[in-house]
């Protein structure tokens, strides 16, 4: 009877598609610049029901887009995952299986590459299916602009994707534009990528970091481009009347701290101005400097007080970072904070 138990679970199983050596996929090579990879893998269910799947891995930096899947008879699924490239350099191997809703594994998968060590290099670039080029950086940085204004980058790139590529007919997310000379790319060639950020009153001033899709004419995607950006509203004409933003520190210094501390101080926000000042946005630098306001509206004459925390948590040595604070004053619609200490 256990015999014969044993060998249904073994058809079942194997109606799955579950193969007991794990199947072994190359990201090759990773640069330490680039933060995060982006790829994806195949599962096929060979068997003749429809079949709930699930994912399990025990790596913290890898992430799976997709944590449950309904796969029919004979469809093959792909599953996007991202792997964290920040603190790690060298190769290594990552493993993920795949479960069924009883928690059997069915089939498992191990991830292979190496991690260069974080130097800008052309020809130090990682091999990604959602971004099949060598370049010398692998982030599009518009820097920074004003709303209502258009920004443009230039990039080379070098196609060692295996496959020539024809982007000819591309499509980009909306409020960009690229363009690519020339536009038919074999393998192991170069192109010229210009895009253009397009900016209006939809975009919201501060810090942008996405992942934006090129996609060719029959809407399939050739690969995405990850891009950052900060932007600004443009000063306006103003009157006496005009919010006036007024800071009490535009330059802290926390001096001297011991390792793994924190320190706080209060940044005073006054509105000088005779009509309402509203506090549009405030981003940090570093997660390591936290702040607090208790209200985004200050009213004419009135102030609100802002904690500002830097948190030395595995920190050393000399440290500067800063606040921006985006407001609707006229005169100075971005205003940065900078805060200094020396971690010993």
């Amino acid at each position: 009877m256990t015999k014969f138990f044993s060998f249904l679970f073994l058809i079942c199983i194997t109606s799955y598609g579950f193969a007991q050596k794990p199947e072994v996929i190359n990201v090759g090579v990773i640069d330490g610049e680039v933060g995060t990879f982006y790829g994806n893998f195949s599962w096929e269910n060979t068997s003749e029901d429809t079949v709930m799947i699930g994912f399990w891995s025990g790596a913290e930096r890898l992430k799976l887009e997709k944590e449950n899947l309904k796969v029919h008879p004979r469809e093959t699924v792909d599953i996007p995952f991202t792997i964290l490239t920040e603190g790690y350099v060298g190769g290594f191997e990552i493993g993920v299986r795949v479960l069924d809703s009883s928690e059997i594994i069915i089939k498992e998968y191990v991830f292979q590459g190496r991690i260069l060590t974080p130097v800008i290099d052309v020809f130090k670039a990682y091999r990604n299916v959602f971004w099949p080029f060598r370049s010398k950086y692998q982030l599009v940085n518009f820097k920074s602009g004003f709303i209502g204004d258009d920004l443009s980058a230039e990039m080379i790139l070098y196609n060692f994707g295996g496959e020539p590529l024809d982007l000819r007919a591309t499509s980009i997310s909306s409020y960009y534009d690229v363009s690519f000379q020339p536009n038919e790319v074999p393998h192991n060639s170069f192109t010229k990528m210009n895009i253009v950020l397009k900016t209006d009153s939809l975009l919201v001033p501060g810090f942008t970091k996405e992942i934006v899709q090129v996609k060719d004419k029959n809407d399939s995607l050739v690969f995405s481009i990850p891009v950052q950006f900060t932007l600004e509203q443009k000063p306006s004409d103003y009157t006496a009347d005009s919010p006036y933003l007024a800071i009490s520190d535009l330059d802290h210094d926390f001096k001297v701290m011991a390792p793994n501390t924190k320190k706080s101080v209060n940044i005073t926000l006054s509105n000088r101005g005779n009509e309402p000042l509203e506090l549009l946005k405030i981003e940090s630098n570093c997660s390591c400097l936290l702040y607090d306001v208790k209200r985004a509206a200050i009213a004419p004459g009135e102030s609100v007080e802002m904690q500002v925390t830097f948190d030395a948590t595995d920190r050393l040595g000399f440290e500067r970072k800063t606040l921006a604070i985006f407001s609707n004053d006229p005169r100075k619609p971005t205003a940065v904070i900078t805060f200094r200490a020396h971690v010993k």
